[in-house]
């Protein structure tokens, strides 16, 4: 499974192919800009930043409408970008 993440453009930012504990931190693997194969580390102190943005309003509205977005996707006939 992959996470990619997409520019307004379209293109590839960024695929993360994996996130695994290493010591105490989180490695994510994966590559940049679909040329650079890198490992990023997510420190104790930043993955509470990263709860934080996961829990922030606009995301949580979003978790919320997702099923309504799918739907709305799935009979316009549009395939969800991944």
């Amino acid at each position: 499974m992959k996470l990619t993440i997409i520019s307004d453009k379209g293109s590839p930012m960024m695929v993360v192919t994996k996130v695994a504990r290493k010591g105490d931190s989180l490695e994510v693997t994966g590559q940049m800009m679909g040329a650079w194969p890198s490992k990023m580390y997510i420190t104790p102190k930043e993955f509470w930043t990263c709860v934080l943005i996961a829990f922030s309003p606009g995301v949580l509205l979003y978790l919320l409408a997702y099923p309504f977005i799918l739907i709305k996707s799935l009979f316009k006939g549009k395939e969800i970008k991944k």
